[in-house]
């Protein structure tokens, strides 16, 4: 049975998408930033208009308000309000339900258990850590009951061990309550472990859904999109290419092209200059660093735009590349690929 259901949903940032997610599954969409992911889910919860249908369980949604879609929205910031207890945020979660006293303090119980925070009852938000406080702002979410859960990439403001711990709690709490989950996310390795099914999301255009999550190939390498203000055809096969300042060279491959991408892995970074041709380098500085058991993934500001890049493990234990650090790279001319 299908748990939610979009036909040509469509806004000024998401492009006609059609979505079918099973009732009871955790669905992930990976992109870029950028790639229209928080513009679909606050459609799907009514945040902002749209064309098309959206069903779920058989119920469409597109004529009603947000609060009565039976649908909970978690983002990356807990939007917890400092100046009321922890209880006292969990029962506006609970405003429409028309609950008793009582029957709010034993809901509260209910799911301050269920999500791991039975200790914390009494506290004040703001002495919480990240971690707690996200638990506080998903307990609150699910007080309402909702059918099914959006997560906008939940665990991005945590410490790579913490979001680790999490994202497996989390899965077995969704997996308990057999709720339908659509969560979004640009960390591809915590897609992969978390998704019942997944697919790719770039420049507001879902590619093809249903992607198995053990296949990594299909979809971990999400390419770099670089647009170009001018190329020319040199000799021996070459196309000269200006990238936000930055002369670089590809293969010329028949084509008039001013859009070209480039795989993370393809790129090599190092401290100081790697290895290679002279041509096509450039210097950045390190945004994020994601660990995984074999790739160290990095996103990189360069000349003015984010560029992410994957090195193996074992490159990154040697010579660590972290938050903050100015890093050498390289594009190979046969990496880059007209769009």
């Amino acid at each position: 049975m299908a748990g939610l259901c979009l036909k040509q949903v469509e806004n000024s940032f998401v492009k006609s998408t059609d979505l079918t997610i099973p009732k009871g599954s955790l669905f992930v969409l990976v992109g870029p930033s950028g790639a229209g992911k928080t513009s679909l889910l606050r459609i799907i919860a009514g945040l902002a208009p749209h064309q098309g249908s959206i069903v779920l369980e058989g119920r469409e949604l597109s004529p009603l308000p947000s609060h009565l879609r039976g649908v909970g929205y978690l983002s990356q910031d807990p939007f917890l309000f400092p100046h009321l207890s922890l209880e006292a945020n969990l029962d506006l979660g609970m405003t429409r339900m028309g609950f008793s006293k009582s029957e709010k303090r034993q809901r509260r119980g209910e799911l301050l258990e269920m999500v791991g925070i039975s200790h914390l009852a009494g506290r004040d938000t703001y002495t919480l850590s990240g971690g707690e406080r996200q638990r506080v702002a998903l307990a609150r979410v699910l007080a309402s009951g909702p059918r099914l859960l959006l997560l906008d990439e939940p665990f991005n403001q945590l410490d790579f061990r913490s979001a680790a711990y999490m994202a497996s709690e989390f899965k077995f709490l969704q997996k308990r309550l057999q709720l339908t989950t659509l969560m979004v996310t640009h960390n591809l390795a915590e897609a992969k472990e978390l998704a019942d099914s997944l697919a790719v999301l770039q420049d507001g255009r879902l590619l093809p859904q249903g992607i198995d999550p053990a296949d990594g190939q299909s979809f971990l390498e999400i390419p770099n999109l670089m647009d170009c203000r001018a190329s020319r055809v040199l000799e021996k096969g070459l196309l000269e290419l200006n990238w936000r300042g930055l002369c670089l060279f590809a293969l010329d491959r028949g084509m008039v092209c001013h859009s070209f991408k480039v795989r993370p892995s393809s790129i090599l970074l190092g401290k100081s200059p790697p290895k290679g041709p002279l041509v096509n380098r450039f210097q950045g500085q390190v945004k994020a660093v994601q660990l995984n058991r074999h790739t160290a993934r990095l996103e990189l500001l360069v000349q003015g735009a984010e560029l992410r890049a994957e090195i193996r493990r074992k490159q990154w234990d040697h010579d660590p590349l972290n938050k903050g650090d100015q890093v050498q790279g390289l594009i190979p001319l046969e990496s880059l690929e007209p769009r």
